[in-house]
């Protein structure tokens, strides 16, 4: 028969209304019983279902208001476990999202480096979402590494090193894993409160001091525009109250590093850890932990810079490798020693592309050709870390006819001509150097107004 309650909510969000603080409880506690009840009659369960789908496409066609959203966020994290945290360590309690990006690594080396700083991380993560990869993904490229803990494993792993990268326990936000698996089913999947909602209250669920968030824009993104990006960010920085909340609009029109998929972005971000590796992605490193250390304990990225020079964060990343369950010699040669042997397979073949053009000055590379031609390989060897591109030319370069600008580790071994045409095809090259603004804007709120600001 269904809920007649949840049908009177439904058809007040179908007509435009506000939906009270009230209504969104009783929503999302319509959505918790589907999980607590677990199988029952298949018409109870057709009905849930029916009314769950119909309230995510009334949210999607008549949108949430900026009330609506931050209430749906309180009301989902509270549908399962939220973290409680002693006195203090409240205050040092902060975490990171990243909307995606080809190439980004930069939760592996920001994580370890804020703890070195004095700040607790207990970073939820996720999985590779379509040409992007994911964290917990990538850090299972080493090997015995385990992203799966329990609660009391997060608990110790911040009372002991700090930090910890983990993926979704079962007790965090339980509606979450309701609503996203119907959202996919009904096409509602990029609604913009529902992806907020869905962001923010796993997030929220840590119960953090502050958050930075990494909206990306840009043709590996998955906002191609700067104004549709800067909309999430704003929407983002809202609905995360009561944690301070600061957003930074950051370009992805080229690739994040050099380094593409799982174990090579492991080794980049070892690098990274070392004092070296890709000037973009330290640039971004130090500019996001830097907005967290100076909302919370005071700092500035200066000090982010440091704990990369003086080793701190590469300790700190090797005890969290150990934590989460990882051999200490394997952690140690990863960290210290040679970090391939650490690593959990090999690609069988690589290919070298070989530039064939006029020469001039690398203006571009297409980070969804990339990241397309990545995923297919990724999926066909059944999720082989190895798989994967290294750039020997980015943005700015100089190259020359017979120079080699990128490798393609792979599982296949023929490339097809499709894959073939679509990397070379992916370089562009000018006779003018080109320079890259990564960082466009911050956005954050201010006695209770958002603040846009170019960065």
């Amino acid at each position: 028969m269904g809920d007649y309650k949840l049908l009177k909510i439904i058809e007040k969000k179908r007509d435009g209304q506000i939906l009270s603080s009230e209504d969104i409880s009783y929503f999302v506690d319509a959505v918790s019983k589907t999980i607590q009840n677990g199988i029952q009659d298949s018409s109870g369960e057709i009905a849930d279902r029916c009314q769950i789908g119909a309230m995510l496409m009334a949210i999607y066609l008549k949108g949430f208001n900026d009330f609506e959203t931050n209430q749906l966020v309180l009301k989902m994290r509270d549908s399962g476990h939220v973290f409680e945290w002693t006195e203090e360590q409240k205050s040092k309690i902060v975490d990171k999202h990243s909307t995606g990006g080809v190439g980004d690594k930069t939760s592996l080396i920001l994580v370890p480096a804020l703890a070195a700083c004095g700040l607790l991380i207990p970073m939820i993560s996720g999985r590779s979402l379509i040409h992007t990869g994911g964290t917990l993904d990538k850090l299972e490229a080493i090997k015995q590494f385990s992203t799966s803990l329990e609660e009391d494993e997060i608990h110790r792993a911040i009372d002991s090193i700090g930090c910890c990268i983990a993926g979704q326990t079962e007790e965090c936000v339980p509606a979450d894993k309701v609503l996203y698996s119907c959202r996919d089913m009904i096409g509602t999947v990029d609604c913009p409160a529902l992806i907020i909602a869905s962001i923010v209250s796993k997030k929220l669920s840590e119960n953090p001091q502050a958050i930075v968030y990494d909206v990306k824009f840009g043709k590996g993104s998955v906002f191609r525009s700067k104004e549709e990006a800067l909309e999430t960010a704003i929407g983002l920085v809202k609905a995360s109250r009561p944690a301070k909340a600061v957003a930074l609009l950051t370009s992805m029109d080229v690739p994040l590093g050099r380094a593409i998929g799982d174990s090579l972005e492991v080794l980049e971000a070892i690098e990274c850890l070392k004092g070296g590796g890709p000037k973009d992605i330290v640039e971004l490193v130090e500019a996001l932990g830097g907005e967290l250390l100076r909302v919370t304990i005071g700092g500035n990225k200066e000090n982010i810079s440091e704990t990369l020079k003086n080793g701190t964060a590469l300790q700190k990343f090797q005890d969290l490798v150990i934590h989460q369950h990882t051999d200490k010699d394997v952690a140690k040669e990863l960290c210290y020693g040679d970090a391939v042997k650490a690593l959990r397979s090999k690609a069988p073949y690589e290919t070298k592309f070989v530039y064939s053009g006029e020469e001039g000055f690398v203006n571009a590379i297409d980070p969804l050709a990339l990241g397309k031609v990545w995923k297919d390989e990724y999926s066909y060897s059944l999720r082989n870390p190895a798989v994967g591109f290294l750039l020997l030319k980015t943005l700015g370069d100089e190259i020359k006819k017979g120079d080699v600008w990128l490798k393609f580790y792979h599982q296949r071994e023929k490339i097809s001509e499709d894959h073939r045409m679509q990397l070379t095809n992916s370089i562009t090259v000018s006779s003018q150097r080109v320079q890259r603004k990564l960082i466009e804007k911050r956005v954050y709120i201010r006695d209770d107004s958002v603040v846009v600001e170019d960065y």
